[in-house]
């Protein structure tokens, strides 16, 4: 995909006219027209100010948007560093904690007593179970 079709992608995206989006970018409708058509490039003070309207200019420009590039940070990720920067020494630690955590959830099952069997990770069954609580037993999709 071109700059010129990404360029009229975002301007969509955003809701917003060619003349406003013109209008964002301090040029006139008939130049983002011409951009859009590709028969001239849009100029930097033009990308500057459609920026300040939302535009994604990284994506306009290069094709990847801006949370997927190395270096730019999502919005959560830029919260999460704004809390550790003003933290207390208590939150910083907890967070280095929670960040040396699996990447993936998981989950694990130990069950003591006089069963002897441990489930680790994602479980799926099938069959029907049967489960003796109490001296009671119970079977999962039946009576008993």
């Amino acid at each position: 995909m071109s700059i010129f079709l990404r360029l009229r992608e975002e301007r969509e995206r955003l809701d917003m006219t060619q003349e406003a989006f013109g209008t964002a970018g301090g040029v006139l409708k008939r130049a983002v027209i011409n951009y859009e058509k590709g028969e001239r490039f849009p100029d930097v003070s033009f990308l500057a100010g459609v920026a300040n309207a939302g535009a994604d200019v990284l994506y306009i420009v290069t094709g990847k948007r801006g949370s997927e590039s190395e270096g730019v940070l999502s919005e959560a990720e830029s919260t999460l560093l704004t809390r550790w920067r003003s933290g207390s020494p208590v939150l910083r630690g907890y967070l280095q904690e929670v960040g040396q955590g699996p990447a993936s959830g998981g989950s694990t099952v130990t069950i003591g007593g006089d069963v002897g069997q441990q489930v680790s990770g994602d479980q799926t069954v099938t069959g029907p179970m049967t489960f003796t609580v109490g001296g009671k037993t119970r079977t999962s999709g039946g009576k008993k």
